[in-house]
This record gives structure tokens, sequence and C-alpha cells, in this order.
């Protein structure tokens, strides 16, 4: 069971993390490793590539949205009491994010007393198949 449900969990986001990094993200769902969120993907949020017959997701919100979701999950395991850091990020792009919506499922791997690892997968529209996967650990630090 998670320490945090979804109404406390889109406060503490909105609390701690700075406007620029406020996307209109939305908490689908909360387990016991795991958090699911949810962005639309607006026209501020579109890059139009040379040569591309249309818009697409731009590749610097991708990494951002999934740290956002990778925080989520740290407070959503270890609670709201606690300072979270990204020590280690690593990014694999797979295809291109061209949908009018990205998902993001961050999964807790390994919780440690002091270190968090996590794997974030992160899909566009209709994909099924992830659009990147995200890998990270996370400093944890009792507040």
């Amino acid at each position: 069971m998670s320490r945090l449900g979804a109404a406390q969990l889109t406060a503490l986001l909105a609390a701690r993390l700075p406007a620029c990094d406020q996307h209109g993200e939305v908490i689908e769902d909360i387990g016991a490793d795991y958090v699911r969120l949810r962005l639309t993907i607006e026209s501020r949020h579109l890059s139009r590539p040379p040569g591309a017959r249309h818009p697409v997701c731009s590749g610097p919100l991708m990494p951002g949205f999934a740290d956002t979701a990778m925080y989520a999950c740290v407070h959503a395991c270890y609670g709201a009491d606690v300072f979270a850091a990204i020590v280690n990020f690593n990014i694999a792009f797979m295809q291109v994010a061209d949908g009018a919506v990205l998902v993001a499922i961050a999964r807790l791997v390994r919780r440690g007393k002091r270190l968090a690892f996590l794997d974030t997968h992160l899909y566009s529209g209709a994909l099924t198949a992830p659009c990147a996967q995200v890998t990270a650990t996370y400093a944890v630090r009792n507040l």
C-alpha cells in the first residue's frame, strides 16, 4: 500500500515543484511500488522538426515528465517527510512521441534506506510500446 494518496501526492507536487516543472500532470493510479501519471500535450509542448509532416512532442519535455513521475513515485512509496534528489538519470528515446497524451508509469525497483532505484516507461497516444525508457537513482533523506 502506498503511503500517500492521489490528492496528497498532487498537493505535494504543487507545493514542492517549481512552476517551470508543473505542466498539468494528472495522477491516474498509485500502487504499492508504482505511480501512473498522464500529461495532456499542448501546443507549447510541441516542436516542429525541419521536414517533419507534423509537430512532435518536445524531447526536453519527456525527461522532465519522467522525473516528475519518479519524484512522485518516491514520495508515494516513502511518504511526504523525505527529501528526494536525483543521483543518476538515464533516458533512451525509442519512438517519436506524437500523440495528444503522454503517460508515465514509474516503478520503484529497489527501495533502500538512502537510495531508491526507479524504472519508468513513457507512452505516447495509443502506442502500446514505450516511446522512452528512463532509469534513475534518487538519494532519499528523512526531513
